[in-house]
């Protein structure tokens, strides 16, 4: 009798830390956004008003350097978030900043698990990204290079850091597409089909997604990309909004 009531009580107990655990990780993931953003401003502060370079992977100098899909052991490598890769360690030397809370994805080699990744979050492609879409895009859409021109989007609807979906983690760098409504890189959807970011004004929030296609998609245990074929995918029109002020696509 005893050990039913403890396993009652246990059972309703469970979902109830569950919801505790998952708010806790939250608020460690907007911590960590806010921490990074304030390094963001420190840097373009000190640089006459210019944006901490945002590279794809090609270079390994920026905000961080690495590319996980080309050399994994990246993913592991904390190196590569300080100088002279890493553009904002100085700031803040803190290498949880880097990483939710919630992520506990790791970093392979063939079927060699290397360890967890040192870094969740990346930067949005358009705050002075570099790479070979920057280069097909930028004069059609914006991609800022100084604080002071993140007009459209405002500041406050600008988006700066974000999770990113362990399926695409790669570089710093996230791929917003513009000209096809599909996704470029995958947003993250850790806290309860919500991803945390930072705005260009300072605050931090965590964005529920509202399109039933945003959602993970599990296959023994890993989580796939998100589903590219999403004509009229809201939540891929809200990034596109908040990443370089599209109003609507071509």
């Amino acid at each position: 009798m005893v050990i039913a009531i403890i396993a009652i009580l246990a059972a309703m107990l469970l979902p109830a830390l569950a919801k505790a655990k998952a708010k806790a990780q939250g608020i460690g993931c907007l911590n960590n956004l806010k921490q990074l953003q304030l390094c963001w401003f420190m840097y373009a502060h000190d640089n006459n008003d210019k944006l901490v370079p945002n590279g794809d992977g090609a270079t390994y100098t920026g905000w961080i350097g690495g590319q996980f899909a080309v050399n994994p052991r990246d993913g592991t490598n904390v190196n590569l978030l300080k100088p002279p890769s890493g553009l904002l360690w100085n700031y803040n030397q803190s290498l949880g900043i880097y990483k939710c809370p919630a992520d506990q994805s790791v970093a392979k080699s063939g079927n060699l698990v290397l360890g967890p990744r040192v870094r969740s979050i990346s930067l949005n492609g358009n705050m002075n990204g570099n790479s070979w879409y920057t280069d097909q895009t930028i004069r059609t859409y914006f991609t800022f290079r100084k604080l002071s021109q993140i007009l459209r989007p405002p500041p406050s609807q600008a988006f700066v850091f974000l999770d990113e979906n362990p399926s695409t983690l790669d570089d710093g760098y996230f791929l917003v597409v513009f000209d096809t409504i599909i996704w470029g890189n995958d947003p993250g959807i850790y806290h309860n089909g919500a991803c945390g970011f930072s705005f260009a004004d300072g605050h931090s929030e965590l964005h529920r997604w509202r399109d039933a296609r945003t959602t993970p998609v599990l296959k023994l245990g890993q989580l796939l990309p998100l589903n590219v074929n999403v004509a009229g995918d809201r939540d891929v029109l809200w990034m596109a909004q908040h990443a370089a002020g599209v109003a609507t696509y071509p």
